[in-house]
């Protein structure tokens, strides 16, 4: 720290809030990530979050030109504010603070490394805080924070509301802050949300486990249910998920150890994507006769000896769409033929709505 004193010109940032900024720094200190400020005038939240993260570093984003429309604008017409702000972080923090001197616009869709925390202060807009966060949390780690100032701001509020959930945003002082659910976290709320598959969501965990398993391919997401808890799984395996589903990706975020395709489980150009052999394939897709005996006929060559094909649905008597000759309960009709043919063994659980594991001999 320097020997020259701080100046601060504007009283826009009070202690409660200072405090806040703080805490929240000290909240992600296990957590992989940047720490990133989105508008940073003269320095004061800087150096309260650098110096509550050190030596951790601050990449402080701001044009230092004020936003269109505010006092800031015109006041930046009148000093060099950026002047000021270098001063402060000169005197204040322990050189820990990284400057980009740019709107956020340009600089968020740069950044590769997930972010940790980023606290937002930029213009107070609905439409730029609005666009902000949403640029900013397909790229925040699970179990980051994503906070902010002026959370009385009506235009703010709104914008903050609008994306994420009431009941997770927190304010203290005048700052909003949202924590990022960690796998774990939201595992933990699917396990505990009736659904058609929830009670089986232990079991995949429990396979992967005991198994030891580190290659799951999963044939069917819809809305990303499953993918949580095998993720989940495979994050304490070390392990590496595959997902195909021929509808988009579902909106759970975007985690370093899984890779969703999109296409037809029965495509040629999917398949030769997937890095066999797998440890375990769960087949949850159309449910139909047909192409659920195609697919076990392709994909069990694709499992190594010892792994398994987990299949759901097992006791869904008609699925959605099935065609006209189909017989009921189709994906139990299709195991048992199949293991038949193989000469392989299953387990047929009935909860919600059946689950077929089958073994895969050498």
């Amino acid at each position: 720290m320097s020997t020259h004193t701080a100046t601060f010109t504007e009283d826009w940032f009070d202690p409660i809030s200072q405090d806040r900024l703080a805490e929240l720094g000290r909240q992600v200190d296990g957590i992989d990530g940047i720490i990133v400020e989105i508008g940073s005038w003269e320095g004061r939240s800087t150096c309260v979050l650098a110096n509550a993260i050190r030596p951790r570093q601050v990449i402080a984003i701001d044009t230092w030109q004020g936003s269109p429309g505010e006092i800031s604008h015109d006041l930046a017409a009148q000093r060099d504010v950026h002047a000021t702000f270098a001063a402060n972080v000169t005197a204040l923090t322990g050189g820990n603070v990284r400057e980009w001197r740019t709107g956020w616009r340009d600089a968020i869709p740069t950044i590769d490394d997930p972010i940790a925390l980023c606290f937002i202060d930029a213009e107070h807009t609905y439409r730029e805080v609005y666009d902000n966060i949403q640029a900013v949390l397909p790229k925040l780690a699970a179990g980051g924070v994503l906070c902010g100032d002026d959370a009385g701001h009506p235009p703010v509020r709104r914008a903050v509301l609008d994306l994420l959930p009431e009941a997770d945003v927190l304010v203290k002082g005048n700052v909003w802050s949202w924590r990022k659910p960690t796998l774990a976290d939201m595992y933990r709320k699917v396990a505990s949300t009736p659904s058609d598959i929830y009670l089986h969501l232990p079991r995949f965990v429990e396979l992967v486990l005991r198994s030891k398993a580190t290659k799951v391919l999963e044939l069917g997401t819809r809305t990303g249910v499953s993918t949580i808890a095998w993720l989940h799984a495979l994050e304490q395996t070390g392990g590496h998920l595959w997902s195909v589903d021929i509808d988009a990706q579902p909106p759970i975020g975007q985690f370093p150890h899984w890779t969703f395709i999109q296409g037809d489980d029965m495509d040629d150009t999917v398949q030769a994507q997937l890095p066999e052999p797998f440890d375990i394939i769960f087949l949850d897709t159309s449910h139909h006769y047909r192409h659920t005996k195609a697919e076990l006929d392709r994909y069990q060559h694709m499992v190594r000896p010892g792994g398994l094909i987990v299949c759901h649905d097992t006791e869904l008597p008609i699925p959605e769409g099935a065609p006209a000759g189909d017989p009921t309960y189709p994906v139990k009709r299709a195991i048992e033929e199949f293991v038949a043919a193989t000469g392989r063994r299953w387990l047929n659980i009935p909860d919600c709505w059946g689950l077929g594991i089958i073994e895969v001999n050498a």
